[in-house]
């Protein structure tokens, strides 16, 4: 709750929610310009989002950001540098969303709705077995579709666009490995039941009869209902432009013809809209739903998740860890949370999560760093970013020891790593591993850091970063002396 003892509680008056977007709009670019935010920056925005009250909301984030400044920048932290990116999008999440509808049922008089779908089917065409695989936006379909056994390379090359007619569609087929050469049309005649048609050859001297079974998984087979969105227009037409995507005020969720429930959302995409994605969040085995609000730099795009309550048989709102966390995917097998995340142009990361007592809690992350190593007569820096695999965060480029205390490198190849002009010092350093072995976890056994050493240079005295390199199965420390602009004329801490 917002403090009531801070100025921003005591003097601030009570305005439309418009007025407080546009003072949010009118402070955030300081505070983002600044990139001063704290841990805390991160969780009173956070807590903003879930005020009721408009006031709160305004003020939490300008307590927040008052708070920031005087604790001061904290670049040098991964868990703070991930504060701020957790601060910036939650801000941003706060200057995106517009006035709610009092009421779920609720809609702008302008808006309109239309269903949304993604199916998939097993089947044949003629005498060939295939797996289809369509979108549904409106009146528009996009897929593919392809001949088994499907291969991941051509999975999606015969492409599907079209519209509905009447019950069924009528689809445009094209080769995209052939200069999207027309190679038929697809004439549905229902999605109810078995789906059924004919494919035409494109002179229509040729028929097939196209024969489909829907391919549902577990999440689909136990979700009953048939999703409509209320937006502000109707999707555009896509052509070889980029649309204007219209803006989504609601997931509306059918059954048998009557609709059941009314979920709130503010969601607009890029050049095409979001649609939601069918997901099991919590892995209770029952199916939860995940929109994406608006695009910002991949991949921290945030997301307004609902979880299906078994007990009431609605979608409830996602507790506030798992709806802060930006781009999350979910691993059932052993149960996590994990996000790929962005912190700067030059900062990757994962990190993981699990459920406990209603919510998820961070359970690891780690960051890209910048690896020297020597190649020939060049001086390079690789960027090691980690990733998720098997339950675990793991660096797939690295350094290795081996048995006789000889170290190599593994999944790096040095050509490929840029040639080092030194604009980055920060997280320079290189981890080294125990070999990896019959498939078990590896184990940090040290890292080499960056040391500064009192050297002579034309500057004069001055201490210079001594930075570690990988050398031909060593490590080799060299002093950066020969470039006065690196060093400093006190020790760093």
């Amino acid at each position: 709750m917002t403090d009531l003892s801070s100025p921003c509680a005591r003097k601030m008056p009570v305005l439309p929610l418009a007025k407080h977007r546009k003072r949010l709009k009118a402070v955030a670019p300081i505070y983002l310009n600044s990139y001063r935010l704290s841990a805390r920056t991160g969780l009173l925005a956070h807590q903003a989002m879930v005020e009721e009250s408009p006031l709160g909301a305004a003020c939490s984030i300008m307590d927040a950001v008052r708070l920031a400044e005087k604790q001061g920048s904290c670049m040098r932290s991964i868990r703070c540098t991930r504060s701020v990116l957790l601060g910036l999008q939650l801000i941003l999440a706060l200057l995106w969303l517009q006035a709610l509808p009092l009421s779920a049922a609720q809609a702008p008089p302008s808006s309109v709705e239309f269903s949304v779908w993604s199916r998939s089917w097993i089947g044949t065409l003629g005498s060939k077995q295939v797996e289809v695989e369509l979108n549904r936006t409106a009146d528009s379909f996009s897929g593919s579709y392809c001949y088994q056994p499907c291969r991941a390379e051509t999975r999606r090359q015969l492409v599907l666009n079209g519209r509905m007619r009447g019950e069924g569609a009528l689809l445009s087929e094209r080769d995209s490995g052939n200069g999207a050469a027309e190679t038929g049309t697809w004439h549905i005649e229902s999605f109810e039941g078995g789906t059924t048609g004919t494919w035409t050859s494109p002179n229509g001297k040729r028929t097939l009869p196209l024969v489909l079974n829907q391919n549902q998984d577990d999440l689909e087979a136990r979700f009953p209902y048939d999703i409509r969105l209320l937006a502000d227009a109707l999707p555009e037409e896509e052509g070889d432009g980029c649309p204007n995507p219209p803006r989504v005020s609601a997931i509306r969720l059918y059954k048998d013809g009557a609709l059941i429930q009314t979920l709130v959302t503010e969601s607009q995409g890029t050049c095409g809209i979001f649609t939601p994605d069918l997901i099991d969040a919590n892995f209770d085995g029952w199916p939860d739903l995940s929109l994406a609000m608006f695009l910002p730099a991949g991949p921290n795009i945030p997301h307004q998740t609902w979880l299906y309550d078994v007990a009431t048989g609605r979608f409830v709102d996602a507790p506030a860890g798992l709806q802060g966390i930006s781009s999350a995917e979910f691993d059932p097998l052993h149960r996590i949370v994990y996000s790929y995340w962005r912190a700067s142009c030059c900062e990757h990361g994962v990190s993981t999560y699990r459920w406990t007592d209603g919510d998820v809690e961070e359970i690891d992350s780690q960051s890209s760093y910048f690896m020297p190593l020597v190649d020939g007569s060049e001086r390079r820096l690789c960027y090691i970013t980690p990733s998720y695999q098997n339950g675990e965060i793991d660096f797939i480029s690295r350094v290795e020891q081996t048995g006789d205390g000889s170290l190599k490198l593994r999944q790096v190849e040095p050509k490929t790593c840029d040639i080092d002009a030194w604009v980055f010092l920060e997280r320079t350093y290189i981890d080294i591993w125990q070999l990896s072995q019959n498939g078990q976890k590896p184990t940090l056994l040290r890292t080499e850091e960056i040391a500064w050493k009192q050297t002579n240079t034309s500057a004069g005295p001055r201490f210079c970063p001594e930075v570690p390199f990988f050398d031909s199965g060593r490590i080799k420390r060299v002093v950066l002396s020969e470039n006065p602009d690196l060093c400093s004329e006190q020790k760093p801490d």
